[in-house]
């Protein structure tokens, strides 16, 4: 069975006009599941009282409603390039992650204590509400798209390290280093992606993991080792292609099913996992291509749907075509599906 999700904020959901048209628009494209924007980079985005009662009148109406962070902040504004009253300052107390040269990242994160207490906090209180799914946008990584050996390179990083390999450690080093001192920084940063993650979500409540596009070890992703520490979690796949230019390139269908079926196959299997069907910034990608990539993941054996706009909501004519599309993407989705395989990624894109 197909399904379609999507995110939106509380505040439009509440807006009894804008919700009057979105609504039917949602419903006809077949949206099951929408996550409310909670908490961006150590920042509510609605009171909590508003995402509680957005979630309720979505309910009302058939669909299911969870919460969706920000957490870390992407290193600039990737929510919507329109909007330049986006806030892109970190939490209070919490620290920047920094680069191999020892530059700290503008809205980005090292997730320190403050960082995972002040989150942690959050999803008590969400909890309590009755939500019972956090989904994590693919900020949630300590590195920069690319594929170079990245991480933290903050000084508590560095000293934690040398700690962990028993001498201390300079930024070049691990990058010019061989194969052993690279691989206990990978080990080290994705052990400290996978503590941040256990360590913000309360009893009763189910992770929800966004990779980005190639993610790895190199950015402090192991999807396996997330597994194994939080076996339930769902996952989202990183995909990109984001707009006509890029979804076009003759490489494109290549590297998007590389992505695709290597997260899929490291996440435990497509009932684990969600598409990431972007369209951004707003317009990039055209209605009839975003179809067109939708197909791509369904017959790369994804059955469930994630589309995605950043915190601009779709126009009408996205909607409209994914209405149009839907029942031929059921039937599609009807097929067998692919038992997933790892492939090499491919970065040229």
């Amino acid at each position: 069975m197909l399904t379609i999700r999507y995110d939106i904020s509380a505040e439009r959901v509440l807006d009894d006009r804008q919700f009057a048209h979105d609504l039917p628009l949602m419903k006809r494209a077949g949206v099951d599941t929408l996550y409310l924007n909670t908490y961006f980079y150590g920042h509510w985005q609605s009171e909590p009282e508003e995402i509680y009662r957005a979630a309720q009148r979505l309910r009302e109406e058939g669909i299911c409603a969870e919460i969706l962070h920000v957490p870390f902040g992407h290193g600039g504004n990737a929510l919507d390039p329109d909007d330049s009253h986006i806030p892109l300052i970190t939490g209070n107390g919490w620290r920047l992650r920094m680069d191999a040269n020892g530059h700290p990242l503008p809205n980005t994160t090292c997730p320190n204590e403050k960082c995972i207490a002040d989150t942690l906090a959050v999803n008590r209180t969400m909890r309590q509400m009755g939500f019972s799914m956090c989904f994590l946008d693919d900020d949630c990584r300590l590195g920069m798209w690319g594929p170079g050996l990245q991480g933290c390179f903050c000084p508590d990083c560095m000293e934690r390290f040398g700690a962990r390999i028993g001498r201390p450690v300079k930024r070049e080093e691990i990058l010019a280093g061989d194969d052993a001192l690279q691989k206990a920084w990978m080990d080290f940063q994705c052990e400290n992606l996978v503590a941040y993650l256990r360590g913000i979500l309360p009893d009763g409540m189910r992770l929800g993991f966004m990779a980005m596009h190639n993610g790895d070890r190199r950015h402090g992703i192991d999807l396996p080792m997330i597994r194994k520490a939080l076996p339930d979690t769902f996952f989202r796949v990183g995909e990109g292609h984001f707009g006509d230019a890029s979804f076009l390139h003759p490489q494109a269908r290549a590297s998007l099913e590389a992505s695709i079926c290597t997260h899929m196959a490291l996440a435990g299997g497509s009932e684990n996992c969600c598409s990431e069907s972007t369209v951004y910034p707003a317009g990039a990608l055209s209605p009839e291509n975003w179809i067109r990539k939708m197909e791509i993941e369904i017959d790369c054996g994804l059955r469930h749907l994630y589309v995605m706009s950043g915190t601009r909501f779709f126009d009408d004519v996205y909607w409209e075509a994914l209405a149009e599309a839907l029942p031929a993407l059921r039937a599609r989705a009807e097929q067998p599906i692919p038992v997933p395989k790892e492939k090499p990624f491919i970065w040229q894109i």
